[in-house]
């Protein structure tokens, strides 16, 4: 499927995008995981392309957007100033600005989905999470020690950049942190990541675009507390989507789920990146079709 790709340019720098279908659609942005990037969310884009008009999203430090700038940090609130800058922006929301938006996100991109729709609950007309629900909490009384382990990570020293000689050994690499995808989900998201660089010795090879600060131990969380205040601010229809092989605890499911009051949670087969498997996109597009058709709010 066709998409147009830009660069939007924002106040920490360009964003790179995708956009996919009919303007005259409903509008859903579309969120990928940590360390991953928006073409991750390719093959649900060709099931919900006749239903939605989609922006795909490289979030800032991932696929081809830039990274934050030098001495910023990726804190899960980063993203929400930068996707409130970007949904005021003229060649996203076009002429109606005033319109709800649908927002769809896999891991980190559904944390960052929720906490948005939290935070601007009239920006939104609902919510998809895949395999996602909040980000990780510490209780205010640990947040000492949570901060000494963020500096400590920050200042260890780094490992060398990694150089691939050929896309199938960096294939390879990347599986090893997702053995559950097949490859034809994964080398579209490997692909989207690399970029050409020259060796030590002279060899051209690839490396990864992330922004290695990515991997940092964040220096400050939000609390259990402040997790339940976003998502009792929610008031749109959230549709919660867990992998059966997936990442997400039983007890977050029962303590964060009674946070929403307009919730529908299911389980489908697979892994974290279920959504990347045809036949499981198949069954999230449908759930995520349904769930626009509910939701009261008319959205773009």
């Amino acid at each position: 499927m066709n998409s147009i790709e830009q660069k939007i340019d924002l106040s920490f720098g360009q964003l790179s995008v995708q956009f996919y279908g009919d303007k005259q659609k409903p509008m859903m942005i579309c969120l990928h995981g940590w360390l991953d990037n928006s073409a991750s969310l390719e093959c649900l884009a060709t099931l919900l392309k006749d239903d939605f008009y989609l922006l795909l999203v490289d979030l800032p430090g991932h696929g081809k957007s830039d990274p934050l700038p030098k001495g910023a940090e990726y804190y899960i609130w980063q993203y929400i100033e930068v996707l409130h800058e970007l949904f005021q922006h003229s060649d996203v929301i076009g002429d109606t600005p005033e319109i709800p938006l649908h927002l769809l996100g896999h891991s980190l991109g559904g944390i960052v989905a929720s906490l948005y729709a939290g935070t601007y609950p009239e920006r939104v007309a609902s919510v998809v999470m895949l395999d996602s629900l909040g980000p990780a909490a510490t209780p205010a009384d640990q947040t000492p020690s949570q901060l000494a382990k963020g500096i400590a990570d920050k200042q260890r020293e780094g490992s060398a950049l990694r150089l691939f000689p050929t896309v199938d050994e960096a294939l390879v690499a990347r599986k090893k942190s997702s053995p559950a995808m097949s490859d034809k989900a994964l080398l579209p998201i490997v692909m989207r990541n690399l970029c050409d660089r020259e060796g030590a010795d002279g060899k051209a090879g690839f490396s990864w675009r992330t922004d290695k600060r990515l991997r940092y131990v964040s220096k400050v969380r939000l609390t259990e507390e402040q997790i339940q205040a976003f998502y009792s601010a929610i008031t749109v229809p959230v549709l919660v989507v867990f992998a059966e092989q997936g990442i997400i605890p039983k007890a977050w499911q029962t303590q964060r789920l009674p946070y929403f009051s307009n919730i529908l949670a299911v389980t489908v087969l697979g892994h974290h990146h279920f959504h990347c498997e045809e036949n499981n996109a198949v069954d999230i597009a449908a759930a995520s079709i349904k769930l626009r058709r509910n939701s009261k709010k008319i959205g773009r």
